[in-house]
């Protein structure tokens, strides 16, 4: 099976996004500002909407957007967020909701209260 890696905008040795068999594999994205590489604020509705923010650029960018998103992996720095987490996430995704696991873990750089990976399908 063919594949495809891809870093926009990025010096990062990891992809950003990988294309496989149809789909787009999104590697973990956080709350950083793209232009500054900083984490906006430590606010979780804040930082959750900057890190869907920049799964949603990844997708766009390997010909996708969030409404093919078949799955999603979080990893919440503490579950007492859980709740304005998902009802952050619900903003973004509608409908039938992408297959999800969320889990309580810390995310290796400091600050990071949230990270999320995404599956979608390319049409």
């Amino acid at each position: 099976m063919p594949k495809t890696g891809f870093s926009e905008g990025t010096e990062s040795p990891i992809a950003q996004g990988v294309k496989a068999g149809g789909f787009l594999f999104v590697s973990g994205q956080g709350p950083l500002d793209p232009a500054t590489k900083t984490i906006v604020s430590q606010d979780i509705a804040e930082q959750t909407r900057v890190t869907l923010d920049n799964v949603k650029a990844v997708l766009e960018a390997g010909g996708t957007s969030i409404a093919n998103v078949v799955r999603v992996g979080v990893y919440l720095r503490n579950m007492d967020n859980f709740g304005v987490f998902n009802r952050v996430f619900k903003e973004y995704f509608q409908g039938v909701q992408p297959a999800r696991t969320t889990v309580e873990a810390a995310p290796p750089r400091k600050g990071v209260n949230v990270e999320i990976d995404a599956v979608a399908w390319i049409p």
